[in-house]
């Protein structure tokens, strides 16, 4: 293992950085803490990529984040350049949710403790689920970031569903419980998380 950033990894967080943009309040002190302890690289490490079946959606995904402009096709690229790199997993989470969430679903961390730099103060992974799925209610002390690379949509306690649409941010402050699901279309975002 070494500390140093991989290219592929720094410009994927590039390009997650200026997809971010500018978004105030709250959420705005996430973002920035997170890019803030990115400034100096950790651990690289090697991990064994591995791929679910849910990766087949990758392709439709990735076409509406490059129909959101610019920016989002970008990072749309830079995401296809690491894929290979990935660790595509299920989540303990969603044990028992049956065989269509079990082959509809994968997610992998990019950076934190079992990703591609291995960090304790920041994690930053990839959701992915095909049409017609339900991530549960969860919660998570850290703050959270999801910037929505696809189609999706949101919920925060009890109230409405909402859809950021590609190139939208859901900020979930510490604790609350939320969820998304997909609708026709399937899910692919970015969350970072605070630790």
């Amino acid at each position: 293992m070494k500390t140093m950033r991989m290219p592929e990894l720094q410009a994927f967080l590039d390009a997650a950085r200026a997809a971010l943009g500018t978004r105030g309040g709250e959420a705005q002190a996430v973002i920035d803490g997170v890019f803030a302890r990115l400034a100096q690289p950790a651990l690289h490490a090697d991990v064994a990529p591995a791929r679910l079946p849910a990766v087949a959606q990758l392709a439709p995904a990735l076409a509406m984040a490059r129909g959101a402009g610019a920016v989002m096709a970008g990072l749309a690229d830079r995401f296809v350049a690491l894929e290979p790199s990935l660790t595509w997993r299920r989540s303990a989470r969603t044990a028992g949710h049956g065989a269509a969430f079990d082959e509809g679903y994968a997610s992998a961390i990019v950076v934190g403790a079992d990703g591609l730099e291995r960090r304790d103060d920041v994690r930053i992974g990839i959701n992915l689920m095909a049409p017609g799925l339900q991530f549960p209610d969860h919660d998570h002390p850290p703050a959270e970031i999801y910037l929505v690379l696809s189609g999706g949509e949101w919920r925060q306690e009890q109230r409405e569903w909402w859809a950021p649409g590609s190139g939208g941010i859901v900020h979930n402050p510490p604790n609350i419980t939320h969820a998304m699901r997909t609708t026709a279309t399937p899910l692919l975002a970015i969350w970072f998380l605070l630790m």
